[in-house]
């Protein structure tokens, strides 16, 4: 599996560019970049600098877009007509419309598209995942000891939204929000109340004043509650058995979340076949969302 890529540009990726080679490995094989700042990073890593797009989509099967998708936007498009499966890390400057646009040329290249949601593929979740069937509460509380900008929360609220939209299994009927500003450019405090239709409830709240870092997802199910932190790495499972709370914590391993992410895409990529690709994937209805509740955000700060 030969993986290209495009988004890397500035010295100061450097550190970006590493993760990425340090997941991908062997199975990345060259980077095409229009910068001359690009070059002390080709040589460091030894990676191929291919001199068009055109001759990186030639020798690659996929193609790995770093950062904002949105200054490379056709580069996608022509990578997907050219029949190789994209990894996507930004899409947050990307309209609804710009996304299905993509999906619908993947489709007909009969190629898969593949969003960057981490989050998703960490060992806390996963090895909590089989005990998070028919939830009826979701509840996101994530502390920023930094001040976040607008565009910051795409990627948190992504996230989420895919993680609850995979368990729930029910279209959204209604989403509600209270933000709280501290200045015309940063919030304080964002609270997303999400209603389904099977009545099940997600809340996101975003607390940007706190001293520490914290990312706690709590799912409420009928039979048990299951308590995520993605900060501490645990996982713990609680249970009521003859009127006694009982309380297991997981066993996780130290597999990088982004690493499975990667073998994951990888996996897909070779399977497509056996895959039904569509031009109206779910993951189309979580963007949609998404960028309704950033909206919203935007909204709360503008003057009347």
């Amino acid at each position: 599996m030969k993986i290209g890529i495009i988004g890397i540009n500035k010295s100061n990726q450097e550190e970006h560019f590493r993760s990425i080679h340090q997941s991908l490995d062997k199975n990345l094989n060259g980077i095409f970049s229009p910068s001359e700042e690009i070059l002390p990073i080709c040589s460091s890593f030894h990676i191929k600098l291919r001199q068009s797009t055109a001759e990186l989509f030639e020798n690659s099967d996929a193609v790995y877009f770093a950062g904002s998708l949105k200054p490379n936007m056709d580069f996608a498009i022509n990578a997907l007509k050219n029949s190789c499966h994209l990894f996507i890390e930004d899409i947050s400057e990307i309209t609804v419309q710009e996304i299905k646009k993509l999906y619908k040329v993947a489709s007909e290249a009969n190629v898969s598209i593949q969003l960057k949601l981490t989050k998703s593929f960490s060992q806390e979740y996963l090895q909590a995942s089989d005990y998070l069937s028919n939830p009826k509460l979701i509840d996101f509380n994530t502390n920023f000891s930094k001040r976040l900008r607008h565009e910051d929360y795409f990627s948190e609220i992504l996230n989420n939204l895919y993680i609850a939209n995979k368990k729930i299994q029910s279209g959204v009927k209604k989403i509600s929000s209270l933000v709280l500003p501290f200045d015309k450019n940063h919030l304080s405090l964002v609270h997303i109340r999400v209603d389904f239709d099977n009545g099940a409830i997600v809340n996101m709240k975003y607390n940007n004043i706190s001293n520490e870092d914290e990312n706690i997802m709590i799912f409420h199910n009928k039979e048990n509650a299951v308590d995520i932190n993605f900060s501490k790495h645990f996982t713990t499972i609680y249970k009521i058995e003859n009127g006694q709370v009982i309380r297991e914590e997981l066993a996780i391993s130290n597999t990088a979340a982004f690493d499975s992410e990667i073998k994951s895409f990888i996996y897909s990529c070779k399977n497509t076949k056996s895959q039904n690709i569509s031009e109206s994937p779910e993951e189309l209805k979580t963007i949609q969302a998404t960028h309704e509740i950033i909206e919203r955000i935007k909204q709360s700060t503008r003057p009347n």
